[in-house]
């Protein structure tokens, strides 16, 4: 047979049945693979019964959404007229391993308040899910709410956290109306990261003289593995950052700064029964009056603690200044405080009436300190002069 008549057309045919062939069997293998171990495609919306530039309430469609979908993607602001998602009722993240995030990130998707909004506005209780590029605003100043002090009737904070093994990232809390802009509790092995928490509650006087308003930035309790790194945090009226947590604690690299509100502390870390964390690497900063105490180690200053100790903290290689006492360490036992920088204590807005200290120290037991402390009790209720 000449060259002319041979044609390579019954090859090409039997190359390609043999490559679906090949393929067939490919996928059916990767099927069985899937079945055997599993896993299944995960579902994603943009949630568009959500509307975030008409102004009606939005939480039953994120509710929907929510339950129905692994993946929740919300749209960030695009255009004028956008307004947020709005939160007239708690929106609740039940199902392991669901993903709330923006669809434009790293722009953020809004969840804001409605005025009539007296809850919070995102409980989560799963595990393994993630919340990243969200801002929560709490819309404080527009709230019904927002004369009345939260207390255990009223829990008028921005967000509610609990799980195994969630992450928050490059999320806000803001404009909380009191107790805290995120609080969590009951968890294990979360991440809080790279993160803001900023302008939550008020001081009487930008409330006409009402108490009882102030707001932490982040409130961590009854936790262990949790690590809070990277964060922000700035004007918060009550603690910018509590630590409440147990053992494999790690809080760093934070930053914490008062310069246009008053607060009570920027980090405070331990509470009676509370065992292990690390305090490290993490910067305060204050103007004159901005802020009473920086780094609290312990908590007798505060009711709540009843005089009781933290145990085992390792607080080290922190820098603050500014503030009226900028490290206090009062209540714990066991630990070591050591290689902390702090200078220009000033002021003289302070819990139980200190006076100003760059390190300050009262009770402690089997505690390594670094040395340069003064010795200033900051127990709660303690008289004034």
């Amino acid at each position: 047979m000449s060259a002319k008549t041979r044609s390579p057309r019954p090859l090409r045919k039997d190359w390609q049945t043999t490559r679906r062939a090949l393929c067939g069997g490919l996928l059916a293998a990767l099927l069985a693979v899937v079945a055997r171990i599993g896993v299944s495609a995960q579902t994603v919306t943009l949630c568009p019964s959500a509307n975030p530039y008409d102004g009606q309430p939005d939480n039953e469609a994120l509710q929907d959404c929510l339950a129905q979908y692994d993946r929740v993607l919300l749209q960030a602001q695009g255009r004028p007229g956008y307004v947020g998602y709005v939160i007239a009722d708690t929106v609740r993240l039940r199902r392991d391993g669901v993903l709330l995030t923006s669809a434009q990130s790293p722009n953020k998707a809004v969840l804001i308040a409605a005025p009539a909004l007296a809850v919070p506005l995102l409980r989560a209780q799963a595990n393994r899910f993630e919340i990243s590029f969200v801002r929560f605003d709490g819309n404080r100043d527009e709230r019904d709410v927002r004369d009345k002090p939260c207390n255990l009737g009223r829990n008028y904070r921005n967000v509610e956290l609990s799980g195994l093994d969630f992450k928050v990232r490059y999320s806000e809390s803001m404009r909380a109306v009191c107790a805290s802009g995120m609080t969590v509790g009951a968890s294990s092995g979360f991440e809080i990261v790279n993160s803001w928490f900023y302008d939550n509650g008020r001081q009487p006087e930008d409330a006409d003289g009402i108490g009882g308003l102030w707001s932490d930035g982040l409130n961590i309790f009854n936790t262990t593995g949790a690590t809070i790194r990277d964060n922000t945090f700035w004007d918060n009226t009550d603690v910018d950052l509590v630590i409440h947590g147990g053992p494999g604690c790690a809080v760093y690299r934070n930053t914490i700064e008062h310069f246009q509100r008053y607060g009570f502390a920027g980090i405070q870390a331990g509470f009676p029964e509370r065992v292990g964390c690390e305090v490290s690497d993490n910067r305060v900063s204050s103007a004159r009056d901005r802020l009473g105490l920086g780094i609290v180690v312990g908590c007798h200053p505060w009711s709540e603690c009843g005089g009781g100790y933290a145990n085992n903290l390792w607080v080290h290689d922190n820098t603050i200044r500014g503030a009226v006492v900028n490290l206090l360490v009062d209540g714990l036992n066991g630990g070591t405080v050591e290689r902390n920088t702090m200078s220009g204590a000033q002021g003289t807005r302070v819990m139980n009436c200190l006076e100003p200290a760059d390190y300050a120290v009262a009770h402690v037991i089997n505690v390594r300190l670094q040395s340069g402390f003064q010795i200033r009790p900051a127990d709660f209720g303690m008289p004034c002069p």
